[in-house]
């Protein structure tokens, strides 16, 4: 913006410095260049980087200033007028405020002057009134008492006082059961909690809480003793086959749990009555004279096993009814019992020990447990309590199936048919444990039924095995094994596949020595007296292989089995093996091979041409009675099997001895070779001592005893 103003000031100096000389001479010349020297010099000294002459050029641009003569002899009275007319614009400006000033300290006087005044009617209208408010805020503060006197009493009579007609309602016969007597219940047990908390306060207010905790205690105890009667009443014509059980009574007993006594004491009246109708109706069951005209149980008296399934079906049928029917008055309301049982657990402390059978925590808690424990073992349990009540109802019954079901067992006579009595027995247990839980008093009478059929079962196969062992008798002839094993077998056999996949190792191992060691060990007795080893052998062979055939017939259905037929194949691979044995010594002997080889192993250190000598003279003897050994070996060794039963184990015994039998015979075959080869026959005719020996005592001992270990596998294949 300061371009044009600049541009100027340089015309302006080029002007000057172009002028001509004036023509007066050099000394004004001189002077005149000296002044405009000195001009251009401050000219050009002064800095335009200075804010201050930057503002003012810039100023001199924006007014459109040109630089020119007249330009420059008016700007400072230019610039003066203009101050001088902005000054007095100021000053006409001051003036209009000072005029604004003096009105506005007038009307501050009129105000002064007005408030002086309302000030001097206010203290004298307060003056006059003052008496009056004294008088109001009395009468307004005894108003407000009298409201809070009044109040207070609203709520005495609201929360400490049980009208008339819902004392009527509560303790009256004549009046319904309905929803106006619980509502009149509830309304009474906050009065009664109101009143407890009177009785936290010193003086007159403890009095009253307890002259109306004993009028309210005394209304709720009539309140209560109108509910359990009507409960009871209810109870006499509750129909439990309508899957819909009276809303009304499960709110009765909700309610009535508050009171633990009269509680149990409801639940055992009912119980007695449902006692004595299924009685009735097990009795009717069992003789058939009930309204359905069914069959009779005990026409099936002479089926055990059936009799006393048809009793249990029954008793199961019947313990799902009473569940299923009862099971709407305590599961879904659990809660709500439970908490009123706790509620009152301290008030009715021999309430606790009849509570327990409702109790969820374990009978052997130490006594000196603090309040809150105490509290805990009174715990509702909507389920176990159910069950409790299904097991009371079906408590004679149990009795009558106890006894029934004892003397079935007894008088069956048969362990086969009183261990799947126990089967029947365990399977309904199982059912029983998910109906009414484990420890429910019906499952107890199923475990006990359990534990003496078992016991009974136990005593039948030991009188058993006592009269079938007790008379000595030798092996048969044939050493088959004994008809009182075949009998236990096949009773075992039975009585786990009766028993079938559930059965336990335990188990398994007390019916194996109830039912089968007392026989095994009179089979092995048996075969200790048996003189001949090999005949001992396969009798106990013959034995062995019907127990592993029984126990592989019964691992099919029975995995835990498994590990006895282990048992059994061990111990047959053990007997196998010794009659191998036997059979393979006979075989030697029979043959003379060993006799042979045992001479030979004497003869070692008698010297070559000794021993020579011996064979010499009696290989021709022990080869005639080879050959007589070899023409019937294989049909006597066949023959001497012929006992056991299990041909393919006899033919394997037979063919490894025969084996065992070629391999001592080629040891022999090699021992003679080796005679041969160091007596020195052949050999320059040289014997041991040196002298030349007789051409006859150079003959090969293979002459003399020709059998090839060839030949005898032929012979014996």
């Amino acid at each position: 913006m300061t371009t044009p103003y600049l541009s100027s000031l340089d015309g302006f100096a080029s002007n000057n410095l172009e002028s001509p000389v004036d023509s007066r001479g050099e000394t004004i010349s001189a002077r005149r260049t000296n002044a405009l020297s000195t001009k251009l010099t401050s000219v050009l000294s002064s800095s335009y980087v200075d804010h201050e002459i930057r503002d003012a050029l810039r100023l001199l641009d924006v007014r459109g200033v040109h630089n020119d003569e007249e330009t420059r002899r008016n700007l400072k009275l230019s610039a003066q007028r203009e101050v001088i007319d902005c000054n007095a614009k100021v000053v006409d400006d001051f003036g209009h405020v000072a005029e604004q000033l003096r009105r506005v300290g007038s009307l501050l006087s009129t105000l002064n002057a007005t408030c002086s005044s309302m000030r001097q009617h206010i203290i004298a209208a307060k003056q006059e009134s003052a008496p009056v408010l004294e008088e109001a805020s009395t009468l307004i503060s005894r108003r407000q008492e009298t409201e809070t006197k009044q109040m207070l009493l609203d709520a005495f009579n609201s929360h400490f006082l049980i009208s008339t007609a819902d004392a009527n309602i509560l303790t009256s016969s004549a009046e319904p059961l309905d929803d106006r007597f619980f509502t009149a219940l509830t309304r009474a047990k906050t009065v009664y909690r109101d009143c407890e908390v009177l009785l936290g306060y010193d003086g007159e207010n403890q009095r009253l809480g307890l002259e109306l905790m004993e009028q309210t205690t005394r209304t709720l105890d009539a309140g209560f003793k109108k509910l359990y009667n009507w409960i009871q009443r209810e109870f006499k014509t509750l129909d439990l086959e309508d899957p819909h059980i009276s809303t009304a009574i499960r709110r009765a007993l909700t309610v009535l749990s508050e009171r633990p006594t009269l509680f149990q004491n409801c639940l055992d009246f009912f119980a007695e009555a449902r006692q004595s109708t299924l009685d009735e109706a097990f009795h009717a069951a069992l003789t058939g004279t009930g309204p359905a005209n069914t069959k009779a149980i005990e026409f099936s008296t002479h089926e055990p096993l059936r009799y006393v399934g048809d009793m249990l079906a029954w008793v199961h049928a019947a313990a799902v009814s009473e569940n299923e029917a009862l099971e709407g008055l305590f599961v879904g309301d659990a809660d709500e019992i439970s908490r009123g049982l706790a509620s009152k657990a301290d008030s009715e402390p021999w309430a606790r020990i009849r509570g327990h059978a409702m109790s969820t925590s374990n009978d052997d808690e130490e006594e000196d447990e603090d309040d809150d424990d105490e509290r805990r073992d009174t715990v509702f349990d909507g389920r176990k309590a159910l069950a409790d009540l299904v097991s009371r109802n079906l408590a004679v019954v149990c009795e009558t199936l106890q006894s029934r079901i004892d003397v079935s067992v007894r008088s069956s006579g048969d362990p086969v048919l009183m261990f799947k009595t126990f089967n029947l027995l365990d399977f309904y247990r199982g059912i029983f444990d998910k109906l009414l839980g484990p420890e429910s008093a019906l499952c107890k009478v199923i475990r006990n039924l359990q534990s003496s059929t078992l016991s009974q079962f136990e005593a039948t196969m030991a009188e058993e095995t006592t009269a079938a062992t007790t008379v000595e008798t030798a092996p048969s002839g044939d050493l088959s094994p004994p008809a009182f094993l075949a009998t236990a077998l096949t009773q075992f056999s039975e009585v786990a596949r009766a028993r079938g996949p559930q059965m336990t190792e335990p188990e398994l191992e007390r019916l194996f020595d109830s039912m089968l060691t007392g026989i095994l060990t009179a089979c092995a007795e048996s075969a200790a007296r048996v003189p001949d080893a090999k005949k001992s052998d396969i009798y106990r062979l013959n034995y062995a292989t019907a127990l592993k055939t029984t126990m592989a017939a019964v691992s099919a259905q029975v995995p835990v089995a498994q590990a006895s037929l282990e048992r059994a194949g061990l111990e047959m691979r053990t007997l196998r093996d010794r009659l191998v044995e036997l059979l393979t010594t006979s075989l030697l002997e029979d043959s003379g091979v060993r006799d042979l080889v045992q001479e030979l192993d004497v003869r070692r250190s008698h010297g070559a041409r000794a021993r020579r000598a011996w064979l010499a003279t009696n290989l021709d003897e022990a080869a005639q009675r080879l050959d007589d050994f070899l023409s019937s070996a294989l049909m006597d060794a066949q023959e001497g099997m012929k006992n056991l039963l299990d041909r393919t184990l006899a033919k394997d015994v037979v063919s490894e001895a025969v084996e065992k039998f070629c391999a001592e015979f080629d040891e022999l075959e090699g021992m003679l070779e080796m005679v041969d080869a160091d007596d020195g026959a052949g050999v320059d005719g040289v014997g041991e001592s040196g002298e030349h020996a007789a051409p006859e005592q150079f003959t090969s001992l293979r002459q003399l005893y020709p059998r090839t270990g060839a030949e005898v596998r032929a012979l014996l294949s």
